[in-house]
């Protein structure tokens, strides 16, 4: 008998800017994107009961942010039980690709910054690099790890609505 194997399933990212530049975020990760009205303070914002740490991602991808954008989301990110939450310049929408669209990381990126991207996506005349949501719950996962973890994490959906057609951003 032949086995007739299913195309992959497209992966969805949340593309956003963060200072000059385009990451993508894998939608799995996601929990929400909330304004800074909606967060409240965006330091350790907490959601539903859920403290979101919150991460300086400009500083660790030694990023020129200009955190004061009217536009500026709070992304609240989950990963194996641990959350932390991101503030970027601003939110592109949304990005569904088939898994050969997104590219290995170039030779270019030889460095630590190999642990940071998984890969890169075309996007608006530029690249999109998608972010590792591991290594930016890092911290936070090593101090769960010792502390014995968190179990049933509800999951938060307040991301913006925007529609996804033939690869574009509508």
């Amino acid at each position: 008998m032949t086995r007739i194997s299913s195309p992959a399933a497209p992966s969805r990212f949340l593309i956003v800017l963060l200072g000059a530049r385009y990451l993508a975020l894998d939608a799995e990760s996601i929990q929400g994107v909330l304004t800074l009205e909606e967060v409240g303070s965006p330091d350790d914002p907490t959601i539903h009961g859920l403290v979101y740490r919150a991460i300086n991602l400009a500083d660790r991808l030694r990023i020129l942010d200009n955190q004061g954008s009217a536009h500026s989301r709070i992304v609240l990110l989950s990963e194996r039980g641990v959350q932390g939450s991101i503030r970027v310049t601003t939110v592109q929408g949304w990005l569904e690709l088939h898994p050969s669209q997104v590219l290995p990381l170039s030779p270019q990126f030889c460095g630590p910054e190999r642990r940071w991207y998984r890969g890169m996506i075309l996007f608006e005349k530029s690249i999109a690099l998608v972010l590792n949501t591991s290594w930016v719950l890092d911290e936070q996962v090593a101090s769960v790890e010792h502390s014995g973890g968190q179990g049933g994490i509800p999951r938060l959906i307040a991301a913006p609505k925007m529609s996804v057609n033939n690869s574009q951003v509508c």
